[in-house]
């Protein structure tokens, strides 16, 4: 499978980013990863990760499409990191966490980001299913 950088613009600058999953059977679960670049500097990326569980027919719920209830809005939400609005939202709390494309950051927990963003993410936890 072919991994394409896509590129976002959030404020003006220009960010590169791509989405990829990869199947743990051992756990039954997935690990979606976005890695973020600000354009050109492809050793400082924003790494952010989210361990969920694996849906037998659909594969990385958070790339095919989950409905999600954010608390703050009051809406249901169907999340898709696919598309760039979600990708620019990621961003932009990376940004307000310390990265600014230019330093290393710890790789961040991409249901702690959903959660802040009032997403509640208990469905996909893989202790979940069990």
């Amino acid at each position: 499978m072919k991994n394409k950088l896509r590129k976002i613009t959030v404020n003006t600058i220009e960010y590169l980013y791509l989405v990829s999953d990869q199947y743990h059977s051992e756990t039954k679960t997935n690990t979606l990863t976005v890695k973020v670049f600000l354009n050109g500097q492809k050793q400082t990326p924003l790494i952010i990760k989210f361990m969920t569980v694996e849906d037998y027919v659909m594969g990385q719920p958070l790339k095919s499409g989950v409905k999600l209830m954010n608390k703050i809005t009051g809406s249901e939400d169907e999340i898709n990191l696919n598309k760039p609005k979600y990708i620019r939202q990621l961003i932009v709390m990376g940004l307000k966490k310390g990265w600014s494309g230019f330093n290393s950051m710890e790789i961040q927990n991409g249901l702690d980001y959903l959660r802040e963003l009032g997403f509640q993410t208990g469905q996909l936890k893989p202790e979940y299913n069990e």
